[in-house]
Formats: C-alpha cells, sequence, structure tokens
C-alpha cells in the first residue's frame, strides 16, 4: 500500500488516506500525526471513524464521493475531533482510484486555523451540516453543529421558524435537487444568519443542509447601514436618515411641517472652550430635543449646529406655538461638565408638506430660508417660509454665479463722485464708487452685490481692483491737471488683513501717488469688529501716510475711547442727518461738528441736496462735503467732458458767505 502512494512523499503538508467505505485512514504521512493527535501511523490507521460519524457527515462524504466521480476537486474548511479536540483545516479533498478499482479520498491539509486566522473570519463555522427526513424531521447534526449549539433542535421548522416554509424548501429541495437560501434560523441556542446550501439525497430521502454562519457580516452591515442613516456624535438620525424616513412616510399623504433649527452662539462656544465642549453641548441639546418632541415626531442632526424636525399636523397642530416651545426650552441653561452652565439661543424655519412644496429637499431648502429670515430678524424666533424668500435666494445664486463671471472680464467701473473743500471754495478731490451693468441683470446695486462680495470673500480681489483702479485714474487727472487731488475709497472688513498695507503700498509706487492724496473709508462697525486685529492694520496703513476716514458716522456703534484710539484723521457724517429737517437731525449735526473739534478730526457731510443744507453746514464750520447738488457721481469721461478743470468753479461760491 505504502508504494501505492509513494508519490505524495514529497508533499510536506499534512496528507492522508480515507477509505470512504470502511472509514478509515488507510495512508497518512508523518506530518498528520500531530494534527490527529496521533502516536504512530500505526495507531492512526487503526481508529475506526465510523463509530463518531454522523449521518449528516457521511451524506456529506457520500455527496463528495459522487463528485469526485465527475472529476472534481473540493477545497473547504474541514472540522474534525481528534482525541475530542476541536480543530479546523482548509483541506483540498480529491478522489483517487487504487489498482483494486476502489475510490478513495486524498485529503491535503492546505493550512490550519491556528497559521492562517486572518482568513478564518469568513469562515467561520463555515462546516455546519444538518440533515433531515423528508417531514422535517432533524436526523443528524454534525459534530461542528453540535458542539456549537448544543443538540436542542428537532425539526426544520424549528430552525427556520416557520412551518410552511419547512415544508416548501422539501418540496423544492425534491422537484429542484438543491436550493439555496440566506436565513436567520433558529439553532436551539440563538438566532444567527446562515448562508445555506441544501442539496436533496434522493436515495434517502433526505435533505442535507450546508451552512455558513454570516451573522459576522450583517452585524457589520446592520451597523454600518445604522451610520449611514444616523448621526455619529448624537445618534439622532443624520439628514440621509430623515429625508428617508420622510419619504417611506410620504405614502400615507399626512400633511406635517418641517422645523430647520439653528444653534445661535454654538461658534462662541466652539471658539471660547473647544470643539470637545462643543461636542458635550451638541448631545446635551439633542437630548432636550428629543424630550421636547416625545416622540410627536421625526427629530435629526442636519450638520454641525442645525437640526430638523418633522412633525405631521395630527400629532402637533399649531406649529408656531411648538417652536416657541422649543426656543424656551433651548434657551434654559446647560449644565456642562468642567465648564459650569453654558447659555444659547436657537433660531428656526417652517416650511408645510404639501403647501409649500411636496419633495423633501425643497423642503429643507424653504425651512433654511425662512430660519435665516428669523435670524435677521434678531434670532431666537421662528419665521415660516413665504414665496419671496425664494425669489430673494434664486436672485443670490444668479448674482454670485455673474459677479464670478464679471470678476473674470473686468466688467466693472469706476464712477466719481466731487468732494469739495467749504473752506478753500474748491474741489478736494473725489470718492470712487463702483458701477455694474449686467447685460442680464441690468444694472445693479452696489448695495446688493458688495454685501454679497463680502459674504463670498470676492470681495478681496474686487477692493483691489478698486484700489488699483482708481489710483491708475488719480495718476492720470494729476498728470493732465496738475492738480493733487484726493482719492476717497472705501474698504470692507474682509480687507482688513496683514498684507493690505503692503500691496497698497504697491500700488501708489506703481502710480507715483503720493499716499497723502489717498484716503481710505471704513464704516464705524467695520472698524470695531475685532477691534485689534483692525487697529493693527490701520495703523499699517497710517504709517504709509495715507488717509483714514470714518463713513457713516452716527449709524454704527462707535465708543468715543476707541474712536479717539484709531489712527482717523476724518468723519463723514451720514447723510441722513445732513438732510433730516427736524430739530433732532440738526442736534446731532451740531453734536457731531463739535465731537470732531474737541478729537482734533475734520469732518465731511455726505448727502447734500440742496443750498440751504449747503448753507446749514457752512454755518456748522464743516470742513468738506459732498452729494448730487455740487457733483453727482461720473465716469471719469463724463468728468472731463464737462470740463474738469472748471470744477474748481463748482458754484459753492455764492452760497458761502
Amino acid at each position: 500500500m505504502n508504494d501505492t502512494f509513494s508519490l505524495f512523499d514529497h508533499i510536506q503538508s499534512p496528507i492522508w488516506v480515507f477509505d470512504l467505505d470502511c472509514k478509515k485512514i488507510i495512508w497518512a504521512n508523518k506530518t498528520s500525526l500531530p494534527l490527529w493527535e496521533a502516536s504512530s501511523l500505526e495507531e492512526l490507521t487503526a481508529r475506526d471513524f465510523a463509530q463518531d460519524m454522523s449521518e449528516a457527515v457521511e451524506a456529506t462524504l457520500n455527496g463528495y464521493r459522487q463528485r469526485f466521480g465527475n472529476g472534481e476537486a473540493i477545497k473547504t474548511w474541514w472540522n474534525f475531533t481528534p482525541k475530542q479536540i476541536l480543530k479546523k483545516a482548509l483541506c483540498t479533498f480529491s478522489g483517487i482510484t487504487l489498482p483494486d478499482g476502489r475510490v478513495v479520498m486524498l485529503v491535503e491539509v492546505i493550512a490550519e486555523e491556528s497559521t492562517m486566522r486572518h482568513d478564518l473570519a469568513f469562515s467561520d463555522c463555515s462546516n455546519l451540516a444538518l440533515l433531515f427526513s423528508d417531514r422535517g424531521d432533524l436526523i443528524s447534526a454534525n459534530n461542528t453543529f453540535s458542539h456549537s449549539f448544543g443538540q436542542s433542535l428537532h425539526d426544520l421548522a424549528n430552525f427556520l421558524g416557520d412551518i410552511e416554509l419547512a415544508s416548501a424548501w422539501i418540496e423544492d429541495a425534491k422537484q429542484q435537487g438543491s436550493i439555496i437560501h440566506t436565513k436567520l434560523c433558529w439553532t436551539g441556542q440563538n438566532h444567527l444568519w446562515f448562508d445555506i446550501k441544501g442539496k436533496w439525497l434522493q436515495d434517502n430521502q433526505q435533505l442535507l443542509l450546508h451552512l455558513i454562519n454570516i451573522s459576522p457580516e450583517k452585524e457589520r452591515l446592520k451597523q454600518a447601514t445604522h451610520y449611514a442613516k444616523h448621526d455619529f456624535l448624537t445618534g439622532l438620525l443624520n439628514r440621509h436618515g430623515i429625508s428617508n424616513a420622510i419619504n417611506e412616510s410620504h405614502h400615507s399623504q399626512q400633511p406635517y411641517d418641517l422645523l430647520f433649527l439653528d444653534i445661535d452662539g454654538f461658534k462662541l462656544v466652539n471658539d471660547t472652550y473647544g470643539h470637545a465642549i462643543g461636542d458635550k453641548l451638541l448631545r446635551a441639546i439633542a437630548v432636550r430635543l428629543t424630550e421636547t418632541l416625545q416622540q410627536k415626531g421625526l427629530l435629526a442632526r442636519f450638520g454641525g449646529d442645525e437640526f430638523i424636525i418633522q412633525v405631521e399636523h395630527r400629532n402637533v397642530q399649531n406649529t408656531p406655538l411648538f417652536a416657541k416651545t422649543i426656543i424656551k426650552e433651548l434657551n434654559k441653561p446647560f449644565h456642562v461638565k468642567d465648564v459650569g452652565e453654558l447659555s444659547i439661543g436657537c433660531s428656526i424655519g417652517t416650511a408645510s408638506y404639501p403647501v409649500d412644496a411636496q419633495e423633501i429637499e425643497t423642503l429643507i431648502s424653504q425651512a433654511d430660508m425662512a430660519m435665516h429670515r428669523a435670524k435677521l430678524r434678531g434670532r431666537n424666533r421662528s419665521h415660516h417660509f413665504s414665496p419671496d424668500m425664494a425669489d430673494v435666494l434664486y436672485r443670490k445664486m444668479t448674482l454670485r454665479h455673474h459677479l464670478t463671471l464679471a470678476l473674470e472680464a473686468d466688467a466693472f467701473e469706476l464712477y466719481y463722485q466731487p468732494i469739495v473743500d467749504l473752506k478753500a471754495r474748491k474741489l478736494k478731490g473725489f470718492e470712487a464708487l463702483i458701477r455694474w451693468y449686467d447685460e442680464e441683470l441690468g444694472q445693479v446695486s452696489p448695495a446688493e452685490f458688495i454685501p454679497l462680495a463680502e459674504e463670498t470673500g470676492q470681495i478681496v480681489p474686487l477692493g483691489k481692483w478698486i484700489l488699483k483702479t482708481a489710483c491708475q485714474q488719480l495718476a492720470s487727472w494729476q498728470s493732465r491737471y496738475d492738480e493733487k487731488f484726493i482719492m476717497s475709497v472705501n474698504l470692507s472688513r474682509a480687507q482688513l488683513q496683514s498684507n493690505l498695507a503692503p500691496t497698497i503700498e504697491s500700488i501708489i509706487k506703481q502710480f507715483d501717488i503720493d499716499p497723502a492724496q489717498l484716503a481710505l473709508e471704513l464704516t464705524e462697525s467695520t472698524m470695531l469688529q475685532e477691534y485689534d486685529d483692525a487697529k493693527q492694520c490701520l495703523e499699517d496703513l497710517a504709517a504709509l501716510g495715507l488717509e483714514l476716514y470714518l463713513d457713516d458716522f452716527g449709524t454704527g456703534y462707535s465708543s468715543l475711547s476707541q474712536l479717539q484710539d484709531l489712527p482717523i484723521s476724518t468723519v463723514k457724517l451720514d447723510q441722513s442727518f445732513v438732510q433730516g429737517e427736524h430739530k433732532g437731525s440738526q442736534a446731532i449735526v451740531e453734536a457731531t461738528r463739535a465731537i470732531c473739534e474737541k478729537l482734533d478730526l475734520k469732518i465731511v457731510a455726505e448727502g447734500v441736496e440742496t443750498a440751504n443744507q449747503l448753507q446749514y453746514l457752512q454755518t456748522c464750520n464743516f470742513d468738506y462735503c459732498q452729494g448730487y447738488f455740487l457733483g453727482k457721481p461720473m465716469p471719469p469721461g463724463e468728468l472731463e467732458a464737462n470740463k474738469f478743470a472748471l470744477l474748481n468753479e463748482i458754484p459753492v461760491a455764492k452760497y458761502i458767505h
């Protein structure tokens, strides 16, 4: 016999030959002995495996015999219990024919469990087998199944949890020869998911099931599905999850309201205490919202500090009142460990299905618009969507796109409005004012596109273009008219960066302009936001010798101590006071003049439109003024066509005594 198998001697891995008829190992190499817990080849070949072999295993081996007849080789994980020690090995089974005509099974071990642990994840319990009668009674379970799950399983109906399904499986197997299913089954101990391959054994009228436990994969898939629809931080539904949930419930056609919540003051918490505390606060907010909702609807974290609530009208009849309740609850202090009490606010926008929209994404956008309207109206309140908000948003999106194209094409131009020196009775200079005409949108007001440019960050390149163009024009006029005019240019808060002073220094050098001829205008609120950073930038600009103007004075929130501390030289009084005819406006005009005189600041009056206004400003001893009465903003060509030099003879003289 040894001569028959001598050709396998060169194989280093464990290998043996198993006689399928007598259920014995008839030959094995020495490498196999430790695997079988055998002291010698004689002891191993003397073992009778028929005594411990279950009918399920025997049925499996008979199936292998048939496949060997077709020339197949089988690679699978095999479980065996030498001396009651459970082992697993990845094996190749193939049939060989002996000289006497018998077919035996050659088994080669590719790897043991101990050497291939990284591959065992997909093969765990893959060698489970159950054998059932044609009535569904359990005839046998192989040792691996019994060792793993005990012997409490009695029949196929018990295994599947359904009598009718058990009968159907048996009938299908009889008719088709085999069946394949994935099913959550009862093992006698617990429920597990299995990939199941069943084969009908025609000779014995039995159903043999091979099982692969896929519960770990199912659990991982379940977790992945959960986290795809839920927010990791709060455990709430996320945007995708609530969208799916609402879409799945749309078949009921129940009217509902969608609430879009944004936390007021959350950024301050993050900036002050860090993101770890911010995360704790978000979890606390989620808990309080859940308690406030009381299962009346769906709650989701949309992202960041934004949340979405969906409530059907049958559960919440008065949504504005419900929104007030949410705001009231969120206004109560939150106790956060390591910090103490934190207070926040909440702005809410609402939209209704199906009145405002029928698509969930549209409703979310509408509620988001309404939330921003609530913020504009003072925060810590709610607002319902109205169609005009969509028009505003569409206009804003269109403007943003066209603004980008205009920046690329240099489609802007500057107009210049004269500023008059009242005491010298002559032209002092000009304020550069940007204008934009779009072929599709028409004339777009700076009051509309400048705030958008500030919001998008486009104000920085746009502001640089304004500065460069205005300085170029100033250099041109200085060369042609031999006049040292002042050119006044408006700045945005976003431009007050550390590189602004070097940029402007480069521009004035490029066009050979005296720094004192360039004035930069900033509003009160612009100067005082992030005061320390702004102050440093303004000091850098003042060090270049530039003039710094405080624009729209009287409409911001200045503190006089800060104004005195900033390097500004001139205050521009807002036109609303210049044009006001009541005593209050006159009092502010005169008080402003007095303050500027005390602070040694020059003062410009904006918006002069009548001779009476001009005469009044003169009696108040104002330094400069500008307005339509003295000259409207005009493009350079129009200024020059109207005999630019004659602007020095502006009809201010006849009104000044």
